[in-house]
């Protein structure tokens, strides 16, 4: 699916950004949205409408974020990974 996201490009590279970080620092994903819905909760935006999103575009966790999703909105959003 390729419909706009309901966040802004800018929250979305923030986002993962967030989910980079996190995984830099071992954290193992545990399945569910827990890093990705905290990241949201902290920006005040829709987390229920963003998971939906999230979901439909091929996620079903914070790992396949990154896995799944990151890969076809990175560049769109303007998120660089770090190397």
């Amino acid at each position: 699916m390729n419909i706009e996201p309901p966040i802004t490009y800018a929250e979305f590279r923030s986002l993962f950004e967030h989910l980079d970080r996190i995984s830099a620092t071992g954290y193992q994903c545990n399945h569910t949205f827990t890093q990705t819905t905290r990241f949201l909760m902290s920006c005040g935006v829709g987390v229920e409408p963003m998971l939906v999103w999230l979901g439909e575009n091929g996620a079903g966790c914070d790992c396949e974020v990154m896995f799944n999703v990151a890969q076809q909105w990175d560049e769109k959003v303007g998120y660089v990974p770090e190397e």
